[in-house]
């Protein structure tokens, strides 16, 4: 018996990818939600103009930038030999450069924690829906 070359299951990410998107919008939505009755004002400033993040307007991005984060996942998982670590890294690094947004944007400090954390759970969403499939192979064996 040999073994044939693994296949990642990208029809299975594939699968994956709306509901990851949705779990994102949902978990910033709460979260916006949360952050709205402790008193956060969602004031932010962005490029010299001055304008107030709405609950549509979060969950609408966490889940264009979700569905953005699992397209590149299929492609990683299409192309490299590491597709976790290669995935894991990209959305490190994205999360990393999108948190300085609310630092410089936001005045009010507890805005600045509201979007810093729906920033985390959106990619903590997407992460934890795609990443358990994107390293996974299969092996088909056959007779020699």
């Amino acid at each position: 018996m040999t073994d044939t070359a693994s296949t990642r299951p990208t029809a299975a990410i594939a699968r994956l990818v709306i509901p990851a998107a949705l779990a994102a919008a949902v978990a910033v939505l709460v979260g916006y939600l949360i952050f709205d009755a402790a008193g956060a004002d969602f004031d932010v400033t962005m490029s010299g103009t001055e304008s107030t993040v709405t609950a549509v307007q979060a969950c609408l991005a966490a889940f264009l930038v979700s569905l953005v984060g699992g397209t590149a996942a299929l492609l990683i998982a299409r192309r490299t030999a590491q597709p976790t670590r290669t995935f894991a890294a990209i959305v490190t690094i994205a999360v990393v450069l999108l948190l300085a947004g609310p630092l410089v944007g936001a005045d009010q400090a507890l805005t600045v924690v509201a979007l810093e954390v729906l920033h985390l759970l959106a990619a903590a969403a997407v992460l934890l829906v795609i990443l358990p499939r994107i390293g996974t192979t299969t092996t088909t064996s056959t007779d020699a």
